[in-house]
């Protein structure tokens, strides 16, 4: 009975850990695109880069920085969101071990310009590497 609590602690620690450094990640990265007035390309590109390279894995970095001078954004499917910081909510995925899902609501603009919010929901995976836990894939 004590093993299994002590299991059953670790996992919840471990949970909390990976929740806050997707809420850390998310938050900082909606930061980054949303500043006003908008960052000059080289500086967003900076500064992107050095949270990617923080919270993602080698492999991921890699395609997420390709990715972005494709200009399409891996991370959030293309739906960054200036709505992000008051939506944001980060759960563990119960059917898929290492696999939380991070959902927001995202504020775009349609063809006339109005405001049109959308839900985002992206399936993120996560694995320790070292002592930190880091992002490893994003659908």
């Amino acid at each position: 009975m004590l093993m299994s609590s002590c299991g059953q602690a670790q996992t919840n620690t471990s949970e909390k850990q990976i929740t806050a450094m997707l809420k850390e990640f998310y938050t900082a990265y909606n930061n980054v695109w949303s500043t006003k007035p908008p960052l000059a390309p080289d500086v967003l590109d900076i500064k992107l880069h050095s949270l990617i390279v923080r919270f993602c894995t080698t492999k991921l970095a890699d395609n997420a920085k390709k990715s972005l001078e494709d200009g399409m954004d891996l991370l959030t499917n293309n739906l960054a969101s200036v709505d992000l910081n008051e939506k944001l909510k980060v759960e563990k995925d119960s059917r898929k071990e290492n696999e939380y899902i991070v959902s927001f609501v995202a504020s775009n603009s349609d063809a006339s310009g109005r405001i049109v919010k959308q839900q985002v929901t992206l399936y993120v995976t996560v694995v320790k590497e070292g002592e930190s836990y880091k992002i490893d894939s994003v659908k």
